[in-house]
């Protein structure tokens, strides 16, 4: 229960730089009286401005700041709750917004809308429509329960009940449910791409193994091109060597013709020296009988003999020379033969070299093709091996994500059941239909005591049906206003009675702002304070009234005056 205790505000309103002290708790019954302007009402609005951060009344929060002085506005107001002890104090001009916990400031980090919700939701744990409905109640801007909206009735029910946090958790939920919503389509998204991802792996995979397989395959033809050539050429080298085996040379042979051929080359030129020696005597006997050194006459059978003899060996060496020509001839034949067989070797030996060279490029350019492959095959499984390692990882995240997703699900689903359960029409409902019999049994119950007899009946939509004794149906809005106001009165207390019940918006303290002097009459006045006077609980009331006629009727009179244009409160 929230115990009120004290309240002092100075410069809002007409209240001046001195602070107004009331304290709230001293007696049952209190009376605020004063003449119009003389600032009654700025209780209310210094009451909900602390507590709230907002007027009472229908003012612009910078006008609630005194005109005269125009700063310094401040409000403290001092309350328990159980054994705990609080003061909130809250001004402008300068701003000020402080709550006290057992004299303990409390952390003010966080940005003043949340240092409000964290008063409103935490502490007095009533919104500012519940408390102008049970707790400050002014007949110039007070919106009867009846008069609200159904949206607004049932906030104000759902607040009385602590049944509110049920709303707050679906207004969480929607957002949960938002989110689980996006984090779902995210991980959708996420699974699909992941999915996405696996095939072009796969593909990438057989592409990478098809085309390596390819390169492969088109470097096994070269070589198989290449090996044929090979053979070619080896082939080729065994012909020619072949030719150049069948080409017998006898390096000796040709030693032996070249020397002979040498020695008739010598012998011939012997020969056509002797020759033509002889042919120079033959002639100097033909041409002369007598000798030229001694003068002596030549015998002529000394002459024919020597003739004779040397025709005989002219003849001879003619004939040898002839037989050392034609052997020459011969053997110069033989030696060209021999010759013409050495070019050809020499020829087949080039070529043979010459294919040598290719085969051994041919077996050079095979062995790079055979790396080439080695390579590629390598490669290949270096390739495989990383595509799968890869593939290992996009697998595992594709696991999570799965994962993810039906966690995902799974929370949708139990955040679809529990938004079931958090609508009006689910657990919050089954908690007003337990307690609306019990609501109407204590509005009916008030109504007798105001002497107002009807059966008064509100459904699940918080409509009435209100009944006579006859069993003549009315509604709200076909009563006068005194009778409006009985309702009104009833619906109050029955208000009260049930924040009791729940502790949740259970206090001390009753504001009512000039409801007395609109339209209840003298007996709807008198059961009014019957009932405030009869009443057994702590409730603290405050009754602003013009009408001077009552105040005897009231434990303590709150004078409210101006002096010097400022409103000063005296207490009797």
């Amino acid at each position: 229960m929230i115990v009120f205790e004290k309240i002092k505000y100075k410069n809002i309103l007409s209240t001046g730089n001195t602070f107004n002290e009331v304290v709230l708790n001293s007696s049952k019954t209190n009376i605020c009286i004063g003449k119009n302007g003389e600032g009654k009402s700025s209780i209310l609005d210094a009451l909900t401005f602390v507590l709230y951060g907002k007027p009472f009344r229908k003012i612009n929060k910078p006008q609630l700041i005194n005109s005269t002085n125009n700063s310094d506005l401040l409000i403290e107001i001092t309350f328990t709750i159980n054994s705990d002890s609080y003061l909130v104090r809250r001004g402008m001009k300068p701003n000020i917004f402080e709550i006290f916990e057992n004299k303990k400031l409390l952390n003010q980090d966080a940005m003043s809308k949340d240092y409000q919700e964290f008063l409103e939701t935490n502490i007095l744990k009533m919104n500012y429509k519940t408390f102008t409905q049970i707790i400050v109640i002014g007949s110039s801007t007070y919106m009867p329960f009846m008069k609200l909206s159904p949206f607004d009735r049932r906030n104000i029910v759902e607040n009385l009940l602590d049944i509110d946090i049920f709303s707050k958790m679906n207004v969480i939920l929607k957002s949960k449910i938002s989110k689980t919503k996006e984090d779902l389509t995210h991980a959708s998204y996420r699974l699909d791409l992941t999915k996405e991802k696996i095939k072009i792996h796969t593909n990438l995979l057989t592409d990478s193994s098809s085309n390596l397989d390819n390169q492969i395959l088109e470097i096994e033809k070269e070589i198989q091109r290449n090996t044929l050539q090979l053979s070619s050429k080896e082939e080729s080298i065994k012909d020619l060597q072949n030719q150049i085996q069948e080409i017998i040379i006898n390096d000796s042979k040709l030693s032996k013709l070249t020397e002979k051929i040498s020695q008739l080359s010598q012998y011939s030129a012997t020969f056509k020296e002797k020759m033509k020696n002889l042919n120079k005597e033959i002639r100097f006997f033909n041409l002369n009988d007598n000798c030229p050194t001694c003068t002596q006459s030549i015998p002529e059978s000394f002459k024919q003999e020597s003739l004779q003899n040397h025709n005989t060996d002219l003849l001879k060496y003619t004939k040898t020379l002839d037989s050392c020509t034609t052997e020459m001839s011969i053997i110069s034949r033989e030696i060209d033969v021999i010759n013409e067989s050495l070019e050809v070797v020499k020829t087949r030996k080039i070529e043979i070299a010459q294919k040598e060279f290719e085969t051994t490029s041919i077996n050079a350019y095979i062995k790079k093709l055979s790396k080439q492959i080695k390579d590629l095959h390598n490669k290949k499984q270096e390739d495989l091996r990383k595509i799968q390692e890869d593939s290992s990882l996009i697998k595992k995240e594709l696991d999570n994500l799965t994962e993810e997703r039906n966690v995902c699900l799974s929370k949708q689903h139990l955040q679809s059941i529990a938004s079931i359960l958090l609508k009006d029409d689910g657990i919050k409902t089954k908690i007003i239909r337990h307690y609306l019999p019990v609501m109407n049994k204590i509005i009916n119950k008030y109504l007798q005591l105001m002497e107002f007899y009807v059966s008064f009946t509100l459904d699940e939509n918080f409509d009435e049906v209100i009944k006579n004794k006859t069993k003549e149906s009315f509604t709200y809005h076909s009563f006068s206003e005194g009778e409006k106001l009985r309702i009104d009165l009833a619906i109050l207390f029955t208000w009260r009675e049930i924040s009791k019940m729940k502790n949740a918006a259970n206090t001390n303290l009753l504001l009512l702002d000039e409801i007395l002097d609109s339209s209840l009459d003298s007996l709807g006045i008198d059961e009014f304070l019957k009932i405030l006077t009869s009443s057994k609980d702590e409730t603290n009331t405050f009754v602003i009234s013009h009408k001077m006629d009552i105040t005897d009727k009231f434990d303590r009179i709150l004078r409210f005056t101006k002096v010097a244009g400022f409103t000063k409160i005296t207490v009797d």
